[in-house]
């Protein structure tokens, strides 16, 4: 009887079944990334078909890794499960970029009031090699990277501004604010030369501890990302300010 006993050391081993989770968990985040990069490029639209069993096959991985990638994404609002009908990339409408662009206004300006009484040497200089870094893959022309680059300068700036609250609202708002603007122009990249994203200036009137300086600032560097934006939006998101 004890000859017929087969034990599966995988499912028994804590260790093993902790490295196999971990595995999973990073072949989810590959397919994560590759299809974030693939919606932000447009590459996927709504009309593009998402099948769990068809990703798995072109990942060669298990239908529960590309449910957990499908998940985060869906946390990012790009993507929307709706049940038996299957998974759908979400689109961005010109309303919901007008509300996006004045809802990261407002929280960058409160960050920017609350920094910059008190704002540290160590800081400014995180601050600077992040806008350095910023420069440098922005020369590359890379449109993913720019994004990465930006959404790392802005939220390290409202950590510091210690509102930890907003930190998912204003990686979520970034996000497809970048989208918006990327996916208008994928035959081109005339953005990238139009835009000129200071964060240099913003930087250095944060250093001044001038809080009405660096207000002013805020709001002339979020105005740069609604130079290739439609007019509509434009005019709807700084009519009032």
């Amino acid at each position: 009887m004890g000859a017929d006993l087969v034990f599966d050391v995988g499912a028994t081993d804590p260790q093993a079944a902790g490295f196999q989770g971990e595995r999973r968990r990073r072949k989810a985040d590959t397919v994560y990334d590759n299809m974030k990069r693939q919606i932000l490029l447009g590459e996927l639209t709504p009309a593009s078909p998402i099948t769990e069993q068809s990703l798995a096959q072109s990942y060669s991985c298990s239908q529960s890794t590309i449910r957990e990638a499908l998940l985060t994404l869906q946390e990012d609002g790009l993507v929307i499960r709706r049940g038996y009908q299957g998974t759908f990339v979400t689109q961005t409408t010109n309303k919901e970029a007008i509300i996006l662009f004045r809802l990261r206004l407002n929280i960058e300006t409160a960050a920017v009031d609350r920094i910059t009484p008190d704002i540290t040497e160590d800081q400014l200089d995180t601050l600077r090699q992040l806008a350095a870094r910023y420069d440098d893959i922005r020369a590359k022309r890379d449109k993913i990277g720019i994004s990465e680059a930006d959404i790392a300068f802005h939220m390290t700036m409202l950590r510091f501004a210690d509102m930890p609250v907003l930190e998912p609202v204003l990686l979520r708002t970034l996000l497809h604010l970048h989208r918006f603007i990327i996916t208008r122009h994928t035959s081109n990249l005339i953005w990238i030369d139009k835009i000129k994203a200071s964060h240099h200036e913003l930087i250095e009137a944060i250093a001044t501890k001038d809080p009405d300086h660096a207000r002013k600032m805020a709001i002339q560097h979020a105005t740069t990302n609604t130079i290739e934006v439609t007019d509509e939006v434009r005019t709807e998101v700084f009519a009032k300010i």
